[in-house]
């Protein structure tokens, strides 16, 4: 009866060591890093004519190109976001270049994993475009551009815990948040433009930030791209918070072309508009810019 007991024992010692062991060597061992990259360049193209047309109208061609590009690593307790849009459009309208898109946006985050749906985030973005930019097309003097290259620029550093409750959506609120205003351009900068002080090319700001994202691909094929971020500072007008959202809808027709709804929608504190006849300083005002067409779009 011992022998039996004391092999029964030893039998079942030996089962909890290896199940033991077992749980370990799970445990060490590391999910495989997971690479994800896609991208959607497309090309937009609308083309107007008027031949003996009693009611009017100027001939025109528009183009606008625009490009997204994503790339995504994660692993067991490391993600690291980073996304790069940009867009840049021109319409030719009786002799004239007029600018009617420019973006330039760039966004990068890394998060280390809290819980399963909470992560520790540091987010960091550069925002401006390429090209000069003017009140009024055709210009009545090409030197007085209303913006251009880092003319307005935005750097924003936030710090703070990103909840994302699904793949596609994230919303990261970051209670420090450091926004840099850059002017590097002297005409603009002397006049004191985009909350800057007349002579300085940045303002510095510190406060909040929340930035909720939405990123979904429809069976249809189509995709469905929307970012909120609202800031408000601490040492200029507290309260006062600068709202940007951006929508962009990309329909799927066939392989090769495809039809986009954009829109963008604008207010912030610093900005301060003036009357495009009189010249006077209006204050902030709510902004929007949209664009419907249809034209060639690849995914990757």
């Amino acid at each position: 009866m011992f022998t039996c007991y004391y092999d029964l024992m030893a039998q079942s010692d030996g089962e909890n060591v290896a199940s033991e062991a077992a749980d370990t060597k799970r445990d060490t061992v590391k999910v495989k890093p997971d690479w994800k990259i896609s991208g959607s360049p497309s090309l937009t193209l609308t083309q107007t004519s008027f031949s003996n047309w009693s009611a009017g109208g100027a001939n025109s061609i528009a183009g606008v190109a625009m490009i997204g590009l994503k790339s995504m690593y994660s692993e067991t307790k490391f993600t690291w976001e980073t996304t790069l849009d940009m867009a840049y459009g021109l319409t030719y309208q009786e002799d004239n270049f007029l600018k009617n898109n420019d973006k330039i946006d760039f966004f990068t985050k890394f998060g280390l994993r809290s819980s399963q749906k909470w992560y520790y985030s540091l987010a960091l973005q550069l925002k401006t475009q390429f090209d000069k930019g003017y009140k009024t097309y055709p210009p009545p003097d090409k030197n007085k551009y209303t913006s251009r290259f880092m003319a307005p620029g935005y750097f924003i550093a936030s710090l703070g815990m990103d909840y994302k409750p699904a793949a596609e959506l994230s919303f990261m609120l970051s209670p420090f948040s450091a926004k840099y205003t850059f002017v590097l351009d002297t005409m603009l900068s002397n006049r004191g433009d985009f909350g800057v002080d007349p002579g300085h090319r940045s303002l510095s700001e510190i406060g909040s930030s929340i930035k909720a994202t939405y990123s979904k691909t429809l069976k249809s094929k189509s995709t469905i791209n929307s970012s909120l971020e609202l800031f408000s500072s601490w040492q200029n007008n507290f309260g006062n918070i600068d709202i940007s959202w951006e929508f962009d809808w990309n329909v799927k027709i066939t392989k090769w072309f495809s039809s986009r709804i954009y829109g963008k929608l604008l207010y912030d504190d610093d900005i301060k508009i003036k009357d495009s006849n009189t010249g006077e300083v209006l204050g902030p005002r709510l902004q929007f810019k949209q664009m419907i067409g249809v034209g060639i779009s690849l995914s990757f």
